[in-house]
């Protein structure tokens, strides 16, 4: 899945942005003021939350967010169960499609998936253009050719329902407790009725299901939504307004354990799934890994007694002081192993979302800073956050946006 266009919902000193186009390869965002750096990592973090690294009930990123909000000179209290802060539509990639189909026929339309973290941390997905439940209208005919039968057949069995259909509008939704009891009255029909209206009953139980279909459909995205990783400046704050003072190193060690931790997760419940299956899943991770050789690095991860164990060149892995080259070397490594993650876990290529990593470098590392960008977004999607300098030639990023083109607050 890749990400075709986003925006972001915020309060206070980050607000609204436009909608914005993406590139499936690499985006350059500029923030070119005094507070650039600043609006230019929490622009991203606030992007990351649509399906961040981290566990975002534990991590709270929106804490700091104001409780009101001014409209029209008006004070409004916003209520966080309705107020979407991130906002990012997928296209869908044809596995996905029949993964879909498999669940409901509807879903071989998916063309376009939309989600969105609300300021509760909850999380909606809606499949654009495709209605995720049915219209009485839209299968009321069935319903009364059936009941027409089936009142010949045995006519005690539809006086229950009809009470039920006789208050029911065209335009009202078959979901929930309607949608339980129609499921129950087609299922349960005559032998006789289900032999002769057999195609008619089944084709009507599907319509009548569609809400609890695309609720699985939805499960199903959510194992498939690309991981959006933030490099540079790597872990969420406890808010992103108010970022506390850590060392490199620190931020660094955080958002390495959480990747280590998602691996950690995913192989148990491979070895749920088969006897073998753990084991498999190191062995695809690491063929991923070396694939992804940067530098000559050869990267590699293995189980051990105190849990998961990746090691360079052979050694186990080592923050070490917060040395340019050392930094760049930490984030690359970062790199790979989210996309080897991504790869074998959730068969997608994960979105990397650069918080502005040349300020930590010297001039003589840039050149190979961008050269590993460039190279990497070749295959996975790719947001570079940066204020005053860019180490990008013009050509090189298909979409270039500054602050003024998003219509951030405060620019």
């Amino acid at each position: 899945m890749k990400l075709i266009q986003a925006r972001i919902r915020g309060l206070g000193r980050l607000e609204e942005s436009q909608w914005f186009d993406l590139s499936p390869h690499l985006n350059l965002f500029q923030f070119p003021d005094l507070n650039g750096d600043v609006f230019g990592r929490n622009f991203l973090r606030i992007l990351q939350s649509i399906n961040p690294t981290y566990e975002i009930q534990t991590a709270k990123p929106f804490a700091d967010f104001p409780n009101f909000t001014e409209q029209g000179g008006y004070t409004r209290r916003v209520n966080p169960a309705k107020r979407t802060i991130a906002l990012a539509v997928f296209s869908a990639t044809p596995s996905l499609v029949k993964e879909l189909a498999a669940v409901d026929e509807w879903l071989y339309e998916t063309d376009r998936i939309e989600v969105g973290r609300r300021l509760d941390y909850s999380r909606w997905i809606n499949f654009v253009e495709l209605a995720s439940s049915t219209r009485w209208s839209e299968i009321s005919d069935n319903m009364q050719t059936l009941l027409e039968q089936a009142r010949h057949l045995e006519p005690d069995l539809t006086t229950p329902l009809a009470d039920i259909l006789r208050p029911l509008k065209p335009a009202d939704r078959i979901k929930n407790e309607l949608q339980e009891k129609l499921a129950h009255w087609l299922e349960n029909l005559p032998s006789e009725l289900q032999n002769s209206s057999r195609q008619l009953i089944e084709s009507t139980i599907s319509a009548v299901m569609r809400a609890d279909h695309f609720h699985t459909a939805r499960d199903i995205v959510c194992t498939r939504l690309p991981l959006f990783v933030v490099l540079g400046n790597s872990t969420p704050p406890s808010s992103i307004l108010d970022q506390k003072t850590a060392s490199s190193t620190d931020l660094n060690a955080d958002f390495l354990h959480s990747l280590l931790h998602l691996i950690a997760s995913n192989a148990k419940s491979q070895a749920k799934e088969s006897k073998n299956g753990g084991r498999t899943f190191f062995e695809e991770l690491n063929e991923q890994l070396v694939t992804l050789q940067f530098s000559g690095m050869k990267l590699r991860i293995d189980r051990s007694p105190a849990g998961i164990l990746l090691t360079i060149d052979g050694k186990p892995v080592q923050l070490s002081k917060d040395e340019p080259l050392s930094l760049l070397r930490q984030m690359q490594t970062k790199a790979c192993l989210a996309v080897a993650l991504s790869r074998t876990a959730y068969k997608t290529e994960p979105i990397l979302l650069f918080a502005g990593p040349e300020r930590a470098l010297p001039d003589t590392l840039h050149g190979e800073l961008a050269d590993f960008v460039i190279n990497i977004a070749k295959t996975c999607q790719c947001l570079y956050s940066f204020s005053d300098v860019d180490i990008f030639s013009n050509d090189v990023a298909d979409r270039r946006y500054n602050a003024a083109d998003l219509c951030m607050a405060g620019e």
